[in-house]
């Protein structure tokens, strides 16, 4: 074999051997070092995943996971199996499961403004990971992180979850209204609180058949949907789920509370009452039904929800059962531009400290989140049974497809991204990239990322504040009370005096201040 051949054989052989690792990464594969560890004459080891939604009954997401299974056997020797947390009182029954070593899960949804991750952190219920530890077992995505994202899931210098980091999502919440009441109302669109008050007297005087919008009273979301609206309010979201302590955007460096203080909750809580006694909502909240299926049939005017709900769900739904009817979006702060983008902490993954395999957990999860094979199949299901692809690349339903009967619940937002996503042609992705472009012109980044504002000396003090609000704030939100709106905020923050809301304040301030 003459020289020249033994080179282009050799050459061959490099470019063979670079081309093998690009699809190894492509693919999502562990190190190598990792996969050494691995006894693959073992029993596979069963990594348990635990997520909020309830679980579903039809079968199919259980076929889907066995595929999946099928993939992780081969690879790393592991099963996955998934732990639900369903919806009724979420976050109550997420911190008892995440507490309890019982529980047996391994991997753990979690985020720093809706479920408790940092009390999950300081009560020990999550694993430190070093970066050693993360290189070797989730190489890909420690290497796709940058060091001031893993600083802002660190808690006195130990990094304690993995965040969302690659992936784009817009929660801020919203109306979604009838474009053709508003006209009737005489808007073009929903702009503002005003406007919105304009249009449920519209709905009250003329649709009498129509409630205009059946509301429980629970939640925190109008409340601070106002205050954001009306004053350039940026919320601390760790510190309760209220948002009860911030900043104002126009006069930083100050922790504020519009609840505590100044005329908005008492305006607020005035057009509470008002639509109290205009009859927006039922006479009794508590016997409040499905305010959306109502929506769909008529019944209603408006659903409180947020951006992704409303391009994924409600605006292709409404297309399918009146195809005559269009529907805006009236979100929260777009009379003001105050818009908050979302932290790459609304959604990350764990290990729990009660795990008896993390690093076998964290090479699952690396392969969850990279071989897109696998997330494939966590994310949309099985090809020709949960989903097709169009011939421009889009998802869509396969024929015959019924979502009772061949729908599946994984619900990995934990570790989306981007580049693997792919578009579904079911949504409603012209009123997606118009909110989009309104959002991108005002939206700023979420302020307190990394700030360590929930420390067990403010966390011990909570319960109490989160007890009034969850007495006053229903009441404030519904107008379904005796006195005056003036009296009864003046009470609710009476209330919130006496239980120490200034004191942990300037416990707020100083943490701002030495960060």
């Amino acid at each position: 074999m003459n020289k020249r051949i033994v080179a282009i054989l050799l050459v061959f052989s490099m470019l063979m051997s670079v081309m093998a690792c690009g699809m190894e990464e492509k693919l999502g594969r562990p190190d190598a070092r990792a996969i050494r560890q691995i006894d693959f004459a073992a029993k596979p080891v069963t990594i348990t995943y635990l997520t909020i939604g309830d679980k579903p009954t039809n079968g199919r997401t259980e076929e889907v996971i066995e595929r999946l299974n099928k993939i992780l056997e081969k690879r790393l020797n592991a099963r996955l199996d998934i732990y639900y947390i369903g919806w009724d009182d979420y976050l109550l029954s997420y911190d008892k499961a995440v507490e309890s070593p019982d529980t047996g899960v391994d991997l753990i949804g979690t985020g720093t403004d809706w479920l408790d991750a940092w009390p999950n952190v300081i009560a020990g219920n999550f694993m430190p990971l070093s970066e050693d530890m993360l290189r070797e077992y989730c190489g890909l995505t420690y290497a796709n992180v940058v060091k001031s994202q893993w600083e802002s899931c660190s808690y006195d210098g130990n990094i304690y979850f993995i965040p969302e980091n690659e992936y784009t999502q817009w929660t801020n919440h919203g109306f979604i209204y009838r474009a053709d009441i508003a006209r009737e109302a005489g808007l073009t669109e929903i702009r503002s609180w005003a406007d919105l008050d304009t249009y449920f007297e519209c709905v009250v005087e003329n649709h009498p058949e129509m409630l205009p919008w059946d509301y429980d009273g629970k939640g925190s979301v109008p409340v601070l949907g106002y205050l954001m609206s009306t004053r350039k309010y940026v919320p601390i979201y760790e510190v309760t789920t209220y948002g009860l302590w911030g900043e104002d955007a126009e006069r930083p460096g100050k922790i504020v509370s519009p609840y505590y203080s100044g005329d908005e909750l008492v305006e607020y809580a005035r057009l509470m009452k008002k639509w109290n006694t205009m009859g927006v909502w039922r006479s009794d909240v508590s016997h409040a039904q499905d305010n959306t299926q109502e929506f769909y049939a008529g019944d209603t005017s408006v659903i409180q929800h947020h951006t992704q709900q409303y391009y994924t769900v409600i605006k292709p739904a409404v297309s399918v059962a009146n195809p005559d009817l269009e529907v805006k979006f009236f979100w929260f702060g777009k009379e003001n531009g105050n818009l908050l983008r979302v932290s790459n902490n609304h959604g990350a993954m764990a290990i729990s400290a009660y795990s008896k395999n993390p690093e076998r957990a964290l090479m699952v999860y690396d392969m969850l989140r990279n071989d897109q094979e696998c997330y494939n199949l966590l994310r949309f299901g099985i090809e020709g049974i949960q989903y097709k692809t169009t011939e421009n690349g889009m998802l869509e339903k396969p024929s015959g497809y019924n979502e009772t009967k061949d729908g599946i619940v994984t619900d990995f937002w934990w570790g989306r991204r981007d580049e693997y996503e792919t578009p579904d042609s079911s949504y409603a992705w012209d009123e997606y990239y118009s909110l989009v472009n309104s959002y991108e012109h005002v939206a700023k980044a979420y302020p307190w990322e990394g700030i360590p504002f929930s420390k067990p000396e403010i966390n011990s003090q909570l319960p109490k504040i989160t007890a009034i609000c969850d007495k006053y704030i229903p009441l404030i939100s519904t107008g379904q009370y005796d006195q005056s709106p003036e009296e009864l905020v003046k009470e609710f923050r009476q209330e919130l005096m006496k239980a120490g809301f200034e004191r942990i304040t300037g416990q707020l301030q100083r943490i701002y201040n030495a960060h």
